[in-house]
């Protein structure tokens, strides 16, 4: 018997109740959020993340080990007025990661040249480029959002003088690293850096918190936290640089002291403590009442710009601190008292952090166009960055929400992935990524406005030329699928440019469910190849197979690039059947994972509340998935161009109503949109903004008879 194709497919994850009291007690979110958060999977820990949006949170970019250096370069190049090169990438990250620094680059007193592929330009660095830079006495060249696969190309620029910085996210080649001076990469193993998912241009913006942090007097500057611990009855002494934990050491009060060694290792490290009187006793008993410690009460200062902590001891602050909030055990104490510190710090110098809270605008842009995942600091990111979007204060973000209605509007993160990044992507998609950077940076009112009309110029042009390229890339995919054991497509085409063959590559991804590739002939002979795969099936190792064949490769594990001599595409055809044979790629089936069910009394506006306050959703963290059961269908209709493929319908419920769309379901409008009828559905919920009034929207993504 054939299964009846209107029964929906879906899993809902049991969890216990008790865990989810748990969370709710400890973070203070409701009980429908803590259940959905753990039925996603996330830990207590993980939980700030979506209840926070205090930098504090953020991870310290110091604990890049090449970050001091970077910062002191740029010092120097700034000092020494160095020509200064930066080289992006096409797409919106690249974009956005070379106009962050240039912007930062020219606070520092850096006026720094820019470059970004354009026409059928290769990614990365070029041995031109470097050539022409060090000719006009180039020395210094950032790589953004590129460069960790620009290992000829960056031995070049050390034997033309000039010194290489790449801050990028993409896989370094195993163990191996380019000769560059620095480089910042979260993927770099000998960081330990705690979160890989980070945008270039979120690589860029850790840079910016650190030249930040270089205009306070703490940069470089190591002080200690000096700590009489009664519970245990030990001194603790935690040692920092740069708010990153660089020792600790700890003494019984039953013990004699090692004075002359601790002296020692404390010479010219600052000291502090926390409620000094309440500790000068165990102190005295310690070192001797005329010993002079120099020690600072950072109390005094906690409880001047934070008074509602005034009379608590350390261990108090400790045990009711939000960072206790969010861990399974108490925090000890060189972390609390650095959770204290950074508190402080960062209200003490919050000017000093003003450019990088600018910046956060287009770190959302470039994390939700590059589908960064929504987990851990990224959430943060992109929780600050998306209102300081809506609010469009950049100039040329101004002129693209002028020409897309948006002004005024309040924005989610779909909203900037559907409206903005494609104007953006498609300048570079279209050979011209230059123009999105000279966007943003240009002063001149008239250039800006020419420039995004070319940007909506360039979207269009996109469009057509992927409609035009589809059908016949389509039909070759179909055909290749035989030959390569249905594990992949393959697309071969002159006429498709290098900057479409990406997005190209999604789209069959999204129809076929395997990994797709497409390859295009570059007039010079040479292939430039665009790979994406399906969410959990990596293709690192599909790339390393054919590496010997490949001038370049590089990417992330499900969407990567590569380029290759003309005269080496038999060979690697061949090789590539070869590996299909044996390949065996993990593909699941995408069957919606249910986050809660809401029975129909609870489908209100009120509802919207509770999923905006877990955004914001994308790529990691996807849109929340409902189910209820016998909703009304009040009315219904067709909608959308002929063919009209889309469902809109009212629901109804004892005490509401609200609109419904269901997209390519116009085959479903028979089966279910009759007079009475009462279905199950699968959805999301969105908010629907019409003449200053905001309802309930609800997307449906299946349905079937409530019966």
């Amino acid at each position: 018997m054939e299964p009846d194709k209107n029964i929906m497919k879906w899993t809902k994850k049991a969890i216990d109740n008790q865990p989810v009291r748990d969370l709710a007690g400890r973070t203070g979110m409701d009980l429908l959020q803590a259940s959905i958060l753990l039925r996603r999977g996330f830990s207590l820990q993980e939980s700030r993340f979506f209840c926070e949006d205090d930098l504090r949170y953020l991870h310290n970019p110091f604990l890049f080990r090449h970050m001091v250096d970077v910062v002191d370069r740029i010092h120097t190049a700034a000092e020494e007025e160095e020509h200064v090169l930066i080289c992006g990438d096409r797409d919106v990250d690249g974009i956005t990661s070379t106009v962050l620094l240039y912007e930062a680059l020219k606070e520092a007193g850096i006026t720094a040249e820019w470059k970004v592929p354009t026409g059928e330009d290769a990614y990365g660095l070029s041995p031109e480029v470097l050539r022409d830079f060090s000719s006009r006495d180039g020395t210094l060249v950032f790589c953004v959002d590129c460069g960790i696969s620009d290992f000829e190309e960056i031995s070049l620029a050390g034997e033309l003088g000039i010194d290489v910085i790449v801050l990028d996210h993409h896989n370094p080649r195993g163990d191996e690293l380019p000769d560059a001076l620095c480089i910042i990469n979260p993927k770099v193993k000998e960081d330990n850096y705690p979160f890989e998912g980070l945008a270039g241009c979120a690589v860029v913006s850790k840079l910016i918190w650190a030249l930040c942090f270089a205009r306070t007097e703490l940069y470089n500057q190591g002080y200690c936290f000096f700590y009489i611990n009664s519970e245990e009855e030990q001194l603790e002494i935690y040692q920092y640089v740069n708010l990153v934990e660089t020792g600790r050491k700890s003494y019984s009060l039953n013990e004699a002291l090692p004075l002359e060694a601790l002296s020692e290792t404390l010479r010219g490290w600052p000291l502090f403590t926390y409620d000094l009187p309440g500790q000068k006793a165990a102190l005295d008993q310690l070192f001797g009442s005329s010993a002079d410690l120099h020690l600072t009460d950072i109390a005094i200062q906690i409880c001047q710009d934070f008074p509602s902590l005034q009379g608590m001891n350390f261990q108090t602050l400790r045990d009711k601190s939000r960072l206790a909030r969010y861990s399974e055990s108490v925090p000890d104490n060189g972390e609390a008292f650095l959770h204290l510190f950074s508190g402080l710090m960062l209200k003490r110098y919050s000017k000093s952090f003003e450019s990088y809270d600018r910046c956060l605008d287009l770190v959302a842009l470039g994390t939700l166009a590059d589908l960064m995942p929504l987990v851990d600091e990224n959430r943060i990111a992109v929780k600050r960055g998306v209102p300081l979007l809506t609010k469009a204060v950049r100039p040329g973000l101004r002129e693209l929400f002028i020409r897309q209605r948006l002004l005024g509007k309040t924005l989610e993160s779909h909203d900037i992935s559907w409206s903005i990044s494609p104007w953006i992507n498609s300048s570079g998609r279209m050979g011209q990524a230059d123009k999105a950077v000279e966007l943003f940076i240009t002063e001149d009112e008239t250039l800006r406005s020419s420039l995004a009309d070319e940007l909506h110029d360039l979207n269009q042009e996109r469009k057509k030329l992927g409609d035009s390229l589809w059908e016949s890339a389509l039909e070759e995919s179909r055909q290749s699928m035989e030959d390569l054991d249905n594990k992949l497509t393959l697309v071969r085409s002159q006429e498709i440019p290098r900057g479409i063959t990406g997005i190209l590559a999604a789209k069959m991804v999204n129809t076929f469910s395997v990994p797709s590739l497409i390859l295009s002939r570059q007039g010079d002979g040479s292939l430039s190849g665009s790979i994406r795969s399906p969410r959990g099936c990596p293709i690192q190792d599909l790339l390393k197979y054919h590496s010997a064949l490949f001038t370049d490769y590089g990417g992330h594990d499900c969407a990567a690039g590569f380029s290759m001599e003309g005269d080496k595409e038999n060979e690697f055809l061949r090789m590539l059947k070869k590996y299909c044979k044996g390949w065996k790629p993990e593909i699941s089936e995408d069957i919606p994972q249910v986050d809660a069910e809401i029975p129909a009394e609870y489908l209100k506006p009120e509802l919207w509340d509770m999923v905006s306050r877990l955004g914001p959703y994308g790529e990691g963290f996807r849109p929340l998935i409902f189910f209820s059961k016998d909703i009304l269908i009040e009315k219904s209709e067709l909608i959308g161009k002929e063919p009209q493929n889309h469902l809109k319908f009212l629901l109804s419920t004892e005490i509401s109503k609200f609109p419904a769309l269901y997209w390519n379901a116009a085959e479903k409008f028979q089966e279910f949109m009759h007079p009475d009828n009462r279905v199950n559905l699968l959805y999301h919920v969105s908010r629907n903004s019409y003449m200053n009034r905001e309802t309930l929207q609800i997307t449906v993504l299946d349905m079937e008879p409530a019966n």
